[in-house]
């Protein structure tokens, strides 16, 4: 689903959890642990931004979940192979469950599409057999580590068709790259997303080598992507000193917002933005 929202400007699209934990949560961590009072954050953050489309990162989410049920370590443990243990955790059904009704109360609440922001599959391998093996050094990734993990945050990610949901983020590090990440490695997650109509993108946070997202956009890379519609913001976007942005010709703008930008100069740049 696109939101259509905007008759003059392009469609805004924000990751602002940074900013939601500075302005809304008083600088502390967002509420992982209570499915309503995360959803009210995100709710209060769209009062503010009036964005169209907000990503929430799944991170977050994890690291709690698996802190409050810390007795499924224990069947992530025991296997050399370094892709075993988010294996084991991907596919436990209770984490599942929770992770859909957390989706679903988070689409009720807000009023914008919201987009899941998948952590790269070389950041989930390395926190998943970490946490279950603390004392294991987390070896050099391949492809095949790369493509597998895909494999089981597809699996995942379909699990949440009933949430509301619309779209998934894959995001890319330099682990994932210097393991040989290319477009066909992420295709379980863009074939789930295809067949449900969700948008499926990439995000290239600072990250220096080169990869070619093909027709998918890739956040924060534009020029990673054969797609022309969408646009990313800098950071400097932000700065109340920044002046006015140039004209985009675009569907979409993309922005990642920075934790310590004031309400009021955030609200400024997007009226600027939707009067274009």
């Amino acid at each position: 689903m696109i939101v259509e929202k905007n008759k003059t400007g392009p469609a805004i699209w924000l990751n602002a959890h940074a900013f939601a934990e500075h302005v809304l949560c008083g600088g502390r961590a967002l509420p992982w642990a209570n499915n309503t009072e995360f959803a009210e954050v995100y709710k209060k953050l769209q009062g503010i931004l009036e964005a169209d489309r907000i990503s929430v990162p799944l991170m977050g989410f994890l690291d709690s979940w698996i802190d409050r049920h810390p007795h499924v370590l224990q069947t992530m443990t025991g296997k050399s192979r370094v892709r075993f243990a988010i294996k084991r955790f991907l596919t436990n059904q209770d984490l599942r469950a929770d992770m859909l009704e957390w989706m679903t109360v988070c689409c009720a609440m807000v009023d914008s599409e919201v987009v899941l922001e998948i952590p790269s599959n070389a950041a989930l391998i390395s926190w998943a057999h970490a946490r279950a093996n603390p004392a294991a050094e987390i070896e050099s990734l391949s492809d095949l580590d790369i493509d597998s993990t895909s494999v089981y945050l597809a699996d995942t990610v379909r699990q949440l068709k009933p949430s509301g949901i619309a779209g998934i983020v894959s995001t890319l590090s330099e682990s994932d790259l210097n393991a040989g990440a290319s477009v066909e490695l992420y295709k379980p997650l863009a074939n789930v997303a295809e067949n449900y109509h969700w948008q499926f993108a990439f995000r290239k946070p600072l990250v220096g080598a080169k990869f070619d997202s093909q027709q998918y956009y890739c956040l924060g890379d534009d020029a990673g992507s054969d797609n022309t519609d969408l646009v990313s913001l800098s950071a400097e976007f932000w700065q109340e000193s920044s002046g006015k942005a140039a004209a985009l010709d675009s569907k979409w703008a993309y922005a990642e917002l920075p934790g310590f930008v004031e309400p009021e100069v955030v609200r400024t740049k997007i009226a600027a933005l939707r009067q274009q």
